[in-house]
């Protein structure tokens, strides 16, 4: 099915996060982070945030992190990051 829907995607020019329901990160400098397409949160803590995507775990970690905006499909975190990893 994966393949499927990245042909879908390649052969439509279409955005591959939409098609295949892909997880899109868009950072901010070292302030804020904007992810859509997530799963939930896996633990949230003011030095690190875990969040279920498809396919794995996405890790942030830094100082004094704060999720400002918990929508459905979008979080959006902000502090000072460190690092961001996925799992």
């Amino acid at each position: 099915m994966r393949k499927l829907s990245e042909f879908i995607a390649d052969t439509m020019r279409m955005p591959k996060d939409v098609v295949m329901d892909l997880p899109r990160v868009s950072v901010c400098g070292d302030r804020e982070i904007y992810i859509e397409n997530h799963k939930g949160l896996v633990e949230y803590t003011d030095s690190d945030i875990r969040i279920k995507m498809r396919g794995g775990i996405m890790r942030v970690s830094g100082v004094s992190l704060r999720i400002i905006v918990m929508e459905y499909d979008r979080i959006v975190i902000n502090g000072v990051f460190k690092g961001v990893f996925y799992d």
